[in-house]
Protein backbone atom coordinates (compact mmCIF):
# COMPACT_ATOMS: atom_id res chain seq x y z
CA UNK A 1 0.00 0.00 0.00
CA UNK A 2 1.29 3.43 -0.94
CA UNK A 3 0.95 5.55 2.20
CA UNK A 4 0.60 8.92 0.51
CA UNK A 5 -2.63 10.82 0.00
CA UNK A 6 -4.58 8.20 1.94
CA UNK A 7 -7.61 8.80 4.16
CA UNK A 8 -6.86 7.01 7.42
CA UNK A 9 -8.77 6.39 10.64
CA UNK A 10 -6.98 5.09 13.74
CA UNK A 11 -9.06 3.95 16.71
CA UNK A 12 -7.47 4.40 20.11
CA UNK A 13 -5.47 7.18 18.47
CA UNK A 14 -5.29 9.60 21.37
CA UNK A 15 -2.10 8.14 22.87
CA UNK A 16 0.44 5.34 22.70
CA UNK A 17 0.94 3.36 19.50
CA UNK A 18 -2.15 4.82 17.84
CA UNK A 19 -0.94 8.38 18.29
CA UNK A 20 2.64 7.55 17.30
CA UNK A 21 1.37 5.95 14.11
CA UNK A 22 -0.94 8.89 13.40
CA UNK A 23 1.89 11.38 13.75
CA UNK A 24 4.07 9.40 11.37
CA UNK A 25 1.32 9.32 8.76
CA UNK A 26 -0.04 12.85 9.16
CA UNK A 27 2.35 14.67 6.84
CA UNK A 28 1.50 12.70 3.71
CA UNK A 29 -2.07 11.60 4.50
CA UNK A 30 -5.34 12.80 5.97
CA UNK A 31 -5.49 11.13 9.37
CA UNK A 32 -8.37 10.93 11.83
CA UNK A 33 -7.67 9.74 15.37
CA UNK A 34 -10.70 8.31 17.16
CA UNK A 35 -11.23 7.48 20.82
CA UNK A 36 -13.37 7.88 23.93
CA UNK A 37 -11.19 10.40 25.77
CA UNK A 38 -11.87 13.82 24.25
CA UNK A 39 -9.16 15.46 26.35
CA UNK A 40 -6.51 13.13 24.94
CA UNK A 41 -7.78 13.67 21.41
CA UNK A 42 -7.71 17.44 21.77
CA UNK A 43 -4.24 17.37 23.30
CA UNK A 44 -3.00 15.24 20.41
CA UNK A 45 -4.57 17.58 17.85
CA UNK A 46 -3.03 20.61 19.54
CA UNK A 47 0.41 19.01 19.43
CA UNK A 48 -0.06 17.79 15.85
CA UNK A 49 -2.49 20.20 14.12
CA UNK A 50 -2.66 18.13 10.93
CA UNK A 51 -4.56 15.42 12.80
CA UNK A 52 -8.35 15.35 12.82
CA UNK A 53 -10.18 14.00 15.85
CA UNK A 54 -13.39 12.07 16.30
CA UNK A 55 -14.94 10.99 19.57
CA UNK A 56 -16.23 7.40 19.41
CA UNK A 57 -16.72 4.45 21.75
CA UNK A 58 -16.17 1.32 19.65
CA UNK A 59 -18.40 -0.69 21.99
CA UNK A 60 -21.40 1.43 20.99
CA UNK A 61 -23.13 0.49 17.72
CA UNK A 62 -24.78 3.89 17.43
CA UNK A 63 -21.58 5.86 18.09
CA UNK A 64 -19.55 3.68 15.76
CA UNK A 65 -22.14 3.96 12.99
CA UNK A 66 -22.34 7.72 13.43
CA UNK A 67 -18.55 8.01 13.30
CA UNK A 68 -18.22 5.95 10.13
CA UNK A 69 -21.08 7.88 8.50
CA UNK A 70 -19.36 11.15 9.34
CA UNK A 71 -16.05 9.91 7.98
CA UNK A 72 -17.78 8.83 4.78
CA UNK A 73 -19.59 12.13 4.34
CA UNK A 74 -16.63 14.38 5.10
CA UNK A 75 -13.57 12.45 4.00
CA UNK A 76 -13.90 8.86 2.80
CA UNK A 77 -11.73 6.04 4.05
CA UNK A 78 -8.83 4.08 2.60
CA UNK A 79 -7.23 2.58 5.71
CA UNK A 80 -8.79 1.63 9.06
CA UNK A 81 -6.36 0.81 11.87
CA UNK A 82 -8.13 -1.12 14.64
CA UNK A 83 -5.98 -0.16 17.59
CA UNK A 84 -8.49 0.56 20.39
CA UNK A 85 -8.79 -1.98 23.18
CA UNK A 86 -8.69 -2.74 26.90
CA UNK A 87 -5.97 -4.41 28.95
CA UNK A 88 -6.62 -5.65 32.49
CA UNK A 89 -4.80 -8.39 34.38
CA UNK A 90 -7.01 -10.41 36.72
CA UNK A 91 -7.67 -14.04 37.65
CA UNK A 92 -10.93 -15.47 36.37
CA UNK A 93 -11.81 -16.25 39.98
CA UNK A 94 -11.72 -12.58 41.00
CA UNK A 95 -14.87 -10.75 42.08
CA UNK A 96 -14.70 -8.41 39.09
CA UNK A 97 -13.98 -11.07 36.48
CA UNK A 98 -17.57 -11.42 35.31
CA UNK A 99 -17.93 -7.72 34.55
CA UNK A 100 -14.42 -7.11 33.28
CA UNK A 101 -14.28 -10.11 30.99
CA UNK A 102 -17.51 -9.09 29.24
CA UNK A 103 -16.26 -5.52 28.86
CA UNK A 104 -12.87 -6.67 27.56
CA UNK A 105 -14.34 -8.99 24.96
CA UNK A 106 -16.81 -6.35 23.83
CA UNK A 107 -14.07 -3.76 23.38
CA UNK A 108 -11.28 -5.94 22.02
CA UNK A 109 -13.31 -8.21 19.75
CA UNK A 110 -16.74 -6.64 19.40
CA UNK A 111 -15.27 -3.20 18.77
CA UNK A 112 -12.92 -4.46 16.08
CA UNK A 113 -15.66 -6.41 14.32
CA UNK A 114 -18.06 -3.48 14.59
CA UNK A 115 -15.71 -0.88 13.15
CA UNK A 116 -14.56 -3.22 10.38
CA UNK A 117 -18.11 -4.18 9.42
CA UNK A 118 -19.32 -0.59 9.31
CA UNK A 119 -16.26 0.58 7.34
CA UNK A 120 -16.55 -2.03 4.58
CA UNK A 121 -18.77 0.10 2.26
CA UNK A 122 -16.21 2.90 2.41
CA UNK A 123 -13.40 0.47 1.66
CA UNK A 124 -15.27 -0.88 -1.34
CA UNK A 125 -15.41 2.66 -2.73
CA UNK A 126 -11.68 3.17 -2.26
CA UNK A 127 -9.24 2.50 -5.12
CA UNK A 128 -6.70 1.09 -2.62
CA UNK A 129 -8.12 0.08 0.74
CA UNK A 130 -6.63 -1.64 3.75
CA UNK A 131 -7.41 -2.90 7.25
CA UNK A 132 -4.85 -3.16 10.06
CA UNK A 133 -5.33 -5.01 13.34
CA UNK A 134 -2.91 -4.30 16.20
CA UNK A 135 -2.33 -7.45 18.28
CA UNK A 136 0.11 -8.49 21.02
CA UNK A 137 2.64 -11.13 22.00
CA UNK A 138 0.02 -12.34 24.49
CA UNK A 139 -1.87 -13.74 21.52
CA UNK A 140 0.95 -16.26 21.08
CA UNK A 141 1.36 -17.45 24.65
CA UNK A 142 -0.55 -18.18 27.85
CA UNK A 143 0.25 -15.68 30.61
CA UNK A 144 -1.26 -15.94 34.13
CA UNK A 145 -3.79 -13.18 34.69
CA UNK A 146 -4.11 -12.35 31.00
CA UNK A 147 -6.39 -15.17 29.83
CA UNK A 148 -9.14 -12.88 28.54
CA UNK A 149 -6.77 -10.34 27.06
CA UNK A 150 -4.71 -12.98 25.29
CA UNK A 151 -7.84 -14.65 23.94
CA UNK A 152 -9.13 -11.45 22.40
CA UNK A 153 -5.85 -10.87 20.53
CA UNK A 154 -6.63 -7.24 20.92
CA UNK A 155 -4.99 -4.03 19.80
CA UNK A 156 -3.68 -2.90 23.06
CA UNK A 157 -0.57 -1.73 24.78
CA UNK A 158 0.12 -2.13 28.47
CA UNK A 159 0.85 -0.11 31.59
CA UNK A 160 3.28 -2.36 33.46
CA UNK A 161 6.61 -1.62 35.07
CA UNK A 162 8.57 -3.71 32.56
CA UNK A 163 10.96 -2.75 29.74
CA UNK A 164 8.81 -1.07 27.10
CA UNK A 165 9.06 -0.86 23.34
CA UNK A 166 8.59 2.78 22.27
CA UNK A 167 5.28 3.39 20.46
CA UNK A 168 7.24 5.08 17.66
CA UNK A 169 9.11 1.83 16.99
CA UNK A 170 5.83 -0.06 16.70
CA UNK A 171 4.49 2.66 14.40
CA UNK A 172 7.58 2.37 12.18
CA UNK A 173 7.12 -1.39 11.90
CA UNK A 174 3.42 -1.03 11.05
CA UNK A 175 4.13 1.52 8.33
CA UNK A 176 6.86 -0.62 6.79
CA UNK A 177 4.61 -3.68 6.84
CA UNK A 178 1.72 -1.80 5.23
CA UNK A 179 3.95 -0.44 2.50
CA UNK A 180 5.15 -3.98 1.75
CA UNK A 181 1.59 -5.37 1.82
CA UNK A 182 2.39 -7.86 4.58
CA UNK A 183 -0.59 -9.75 5.97
CA UNK A 184 1.08 -10.06 9.39
CA UNK A 185 3.52 -7.58 10.88
CA UNK A 186 5.65 -8.95 13.71
CA UNK A 187 7.31 -6.27 15.77
CA UNK A 188 10.69 -6.53 17.51
CA UNK A 189 11.09 -9.76 19.53
CA UNK A 190 7.73 -11.12 18.43
CA UNK A 191 9.58 -12.13 15.24
CA UNK A 192 11.67 -14.53 17.32
CA UNK A 193 8.73 -15.56 19.51
CA UNK A 194 6.44 -16.84 16.73
CA UNK A 195 8.40 -20.04 15.81
CA UNK A 196 8.77 -21.37 19.40
CA UNK A 197 5.11 -20.48 20.06
CA UNK A 198 4.21 -23.06 17.41
CA UNK A 199 6.67 -25.82 18.26
CA UNK A 200 7.49 -25.15 21.94
CA UNK A 201 4.44 -23.38 23.39
CA UNK A 202 5.52 -23.80 27.03
CA UNK A 203 8.79 -22.00 26.31
CA UNK A 204 6.87 -19.18 24.63
CA UNK A 205 4.58 -18.97 27.66
CA UNK A 206 7.58 -18.56 29.96
CA UNK A 207 9.16 -15.90 27.73
CA UNK A 208 6.03 -13.74 27.62
CA UNK A 209 5.28 -14.28 31.31
CA UNK A 210 8.78 -13.07 32.16
CA UNK A 211 8.29 -10.04 29.91
CA UNK A 212 5.10 -9.13 31.75
CA UNK A 213 6.51 -9.67 35.25
CA UNK A 214 6.95 -6.34 37.08
CA UNK A 215 10.41 -5.31 38.15
CA UNK A 216 11.52 -5.68 41.75
CA UNK A 217 10.62 -2.05 42.50
CA UNK A 218 6.99 -2.66 41.58
CA UNK A 219 5.83 -5.86 43.23
CA UNK A 220 2.19 -5.56 42.29
CA UNK A 221 0.61 -5.64 38.83
CA UNK A 222 -1.72 -2.84 38.05
CA UNK A 223 -4.92 -3.17 36.05
CA UNK A 224 -5.17 -0.63 33.27
CA UNK A 225 -6.98 0.24 30.09
CA UNK A 226 -4.44 2.88 29.14
CA UNK A 227 -2.38 2.23 26.03
CA UNK A 228 1.26 1.49 26.88
CA UNK A 229 3.41 -1.40 25.69
CA UNK A 230 5.87 -4.02 26.88
CA UNK A 231 9.19 -5.04 25.37
CA UNK A 232 7.42 -7.04 22.66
Amino acid sequence: MRLEGKRIMITGGGSGIGLALARRLADANRVVIAGRDEAKLERARTQTPKLRTLRVDVTSESEAREAITRIGDELGLDLLVNNAGLLRAYPLSSANAETWSVEDVEANIGGVLRMTRLALPLHEASPEAGLAFVSSADALAAVPGYAVYGATKAAVVRDLNVPKLPPAAVADAIITGLQRDREEIRVARVRQLAPPARIMPRLADRIVTRALTPRADDGQRRDSARPQTSRF
